[in-house]
């Protein structure tokens, strides 16, 4: 009886996480992949580069000191001290910036946050994925929407090095015909119309299906007016930026990798030990 009530809780356990996987999978964003090397220095420095010239501004890396430039991605200390200190007097200083909260939140609407573990709370690929969806939009107060982050009080600070990024006429038509579908459902629905709803439903899976496979095929976006990278050089800029962040959200993540390692390999060690350790004490039990 008790292996029996074992077995169906742990079928009902298994069934939750099962069913919270799919939860998160049907609720997620579709992204990017980042496909970031946290043991490529050269990566780390022009990540390094690109958030000081381009982030620190309004986005400080208060949880990370600037000795830690020097750690990872091997910038050397007097190059971080003269180049890239613009806060703190010393390299052990940690990474802030001289935005005051009060005029942030009158310019942007909320004070722009701190970026030290935006990577581990969002994932490489999303922020990836979110550098790469700024378009232009005239409703907004910065002239730009991000479709990863509708409404995003964030200016495009890396549009001279994309361009301005427009949503193409197919994407627009498309998105118009799922908007316009799913007002005709919810009116079909109102007035009790099945056939209505049934109609209507159609045509919103078979745009959204067409607007998913645009977005695959990268014809969703354009470049209306260059900036100063082609696409590529554009892409890389960001793969550096993100994968900056994702080392500093964690500096130590390659050491920690190689210490365990190392642990897994002694327990492995160990437990070939114990396990002969344990033959010849019962060697002659047996």
């Amino acid at each position: 009886m008790a292996i029996k009530r074992l077995t169906t809780k742990l079928g009902i356990l298994l069934t939750i996480i099962g069913l919270s996987v799919n939860v998160l999978a049907a609720g997620g964003e579709e992204t990017l992949s980042a496909n970031i090397k946290s043991e490529d220095k050269i990566s780390l420095q022009n990540g390094a580069t690109t958030y000081m010239n381009y982030c620190l501004a309004c986005h400080s890396l208060k949880h990370m000191r600037y000795d830690k430039l020097v750690d990872g991605p091997g910038i050397p200390a007097d190059i971080v001290e003269n180049n890239l200190m613009f806060t703190g007097k010393r390299i052990t200083d940690h990474i802030t910036n001289n935005l005051p909260a009060d005029a942030a939140k009158e310019w942007f609407g909320i004070v722009p946050p701190d970026l030290t573990l935006v990577a581990r709370v969002r994932g490489a690929d999303w922020l990836y994925t979110y550098m790469k969806s700024f378009y232009a939009d005239d409703k907004r107060p910065f002239g730009v929407n991000n479709t990863l982050f509708k409404d995003v009080g964030m200016p495009h600070i890396l549009a001279p090095l994309q361009g301005k990024q427009v949503k193409t006429n197919k994407a627009k038509e498309l998105e118009s015909k799922i908007e316009v579908a799913d007002i005709e459902i919810a009116i079909a629905r109102r007035d009790g119309d099945d056939a209505g709803v049934t109609k209507h439903s159609a045509i919103f899976h078979e745009a959204t299906g067409a607007l998913a496979q645009l977005k695959h095929d990268k014809g969703y976006f354009e470049i209306s007016i260059a900036g100063s990278l082609t696409e590529e050089e554009y892409n890389t800029v960001v793969r550096d930026l993100v994968n900056f962040l994702d080392y500093a959200g964690e500096p130590v993540k390659l050491e920690r990798q190689a210490l365990g390692m190392k642990v897994i390999l002694f327990l492995m060690f160990f437990f070939v030990l114990t396990y002969f350790l344990k033959k010849e004490y019962w060697r002659d039990i047996h």
